[in-house]
């Protein structure tokens, strides 16, 4: 299953593609507590993004499969993804998206500007999961069309994401992309990678 939705902010934060992993760890709730292992998530360009009307031209910004999925807690605590904790090392690190740890039974955030308004705390706290892969592509601000496969593209905002069910239609761009693009690899930075801060 392919799930796809418009991207109205590419900060780097949501989704993560910094340091060999693509992580969605906030926004998307509803995307985060029903997909799993093995599913595939594209994000996809909007109006807001690509500064033009591009109902039918949406490009692919983003590709992943899930490959693994945890708690909060676990992804705070796994050292594979310490990096992914926010600081001011560098403008990448700053957009790190590891930003909840248990404390007390309570989740609490740790120094980021990312995500600290209380509507986005509670948008997140809906689901407090953390969706993670290792096999993933990333274009960012030069997102690609993938107009030749029957892959359908969101219209409109969604909460769950476009379903393509069709199994082979997914193979077939998931084939087409490894032939040409390198696997996990950052192909340009996120559109609004400086909106993405900390105070650390």
């Amino acid at each position: 299953m392919l799930y796809s939705y418009k991207m109205v902010v590419d900060s780097g934060f949501a989704p993560n593609p910094f340091y060999g992993y693509l992580t969605l760890a906030t926004c998307k709730p509803y995307i985060r507590m029903t997909k799993k292992e093995g599913d595939y998530i594209a994000g996809f360009t909007s109006s807001k993004l690509s500064n033009q009307y591009d109902h039918g031209f949406e490009k692919l910004i983003y590709i992943m499969k899930v490959t693994e999925k945890m708690s909060y807690s676990e992804y705070h605590e796994n050292s594979k993804f310490k990096k992914k904790i926010p600081s001011n090392k560098s403008r990448r690190s700053r957009a790190g998206d590891n930003i909840y740890k248990l404390k007390n039974r309570c989740y609490t955030q740790v120094k980021t500007q990312n995500h600290a308004g209380e509507d986005e705390i509670k948008i997140d706290m809906q689901c407090r999961q953390v969706l993670i892969s290792n096999q993933f592509f990333y274009f960012g601000s030069k997102p690609i069309s993938i107009d030749r496969f029957a892959i359908k593209k969101p219209k409109v905002q969604s909460a769950y994401g476009v379903l393509t069910s069709d199994q082979r239609e997914i193979e077939k761009l998931w084939r087409h992309l490894k032939s040409i693009y390198k696997m996990n690899h950052v192909y340009a930075e996120p559109h609004d990678l400086d909106h993405a801060y900390s105070n650390e």
